[in-house]
């Protein structure tokens, strides 16, 4: 029988990544105010493998900043579902890694059996509002034989120690949860910022 074709499901967290390409030009461009910082969709893509045979799921969720609707036309180009979710009175966003988080949870429960690569761009580990989190996720996959045929993919701007004032928008425990599996990989975007963050200028 032909081996089974491997699975590739990606999510992107686009608040967090967005909180990266912004604490990255800092960073790398401090002369330039940080909410010129943009993220290069199709560099990402490219990065997580969104062109790769069995890729089967692209999904993207995130608040509606005013004037991004550009963004989520490039999301959507490059075969994402965009999930755009809007803020609160205290413009706080509601659910944004919690419908992530439950797409994935559907996967982990309809295809244990079947070779699968869960890539995830977000260095969130935190709970969210609904006590949920992307930590408790990936431990599941990670840390049980019953999904041997898994591999994870996390992918999100990193660096240690703290520079100046900023610190890493990646959480230490997802982190260490991904690099100390034999099924997981890291993928710091911060080495790629040069393709990955840009500027719009007003």
């Amino acid at each position: 029988m032909p081996a089974k074709v491997t699975l590739r499901h990606i999510f992107v967290d686009h608040s967090n990544m967005w909180g990266g390409v912004r604490l990255a030009s800092l960073i790398r461009n401090p002369r330039i105010p940080d909410d010129q910082a943009r993220l290069s969709v199709r560099h990402l893509d490219r990065l997580l493998g969104g062109g790769k045979i069995g890729t089967s799921t692209k999904i993207v969720s995130g608040g509606i900043p005013p004037g991004m609707e550009g963004l989520w036309a490039q999301y959507a180009a490059h075969g994402y579902d965009t999930q755009r979710l809007f803020r609160g009175k205290d413009w706080k966003e509601r659910g944004v890694d919690h419908s992530i988080i439950g797409h994935m949870w559907r996967l982990v429960a309809q295809h244990r059996d079947s070779p699968t690569e869960l890539i995830l761009a977000s260095g969130d580990g935190s709970r969210n509002e609904f006590g949920t989190s992307f930590l408790e996720v990936l431990d599941e996959v990670l840390s049980h034989r019953v999904y041997e045929t898994w591999k994870v993919t996390l992918a999100s701007f990193h660096w240690d120690p703290p520079v100046g004032t900023y610190r890493s928008p990646t959480n230490s425990r997802l982190l260490r949860l991904v690099t100390r599996s034999p099924r997981g990989q890291f993928v710091n975007l911060m080495n790629h910022s040069s393709k990955l963050v840009y500027h719009e200028r007003p």
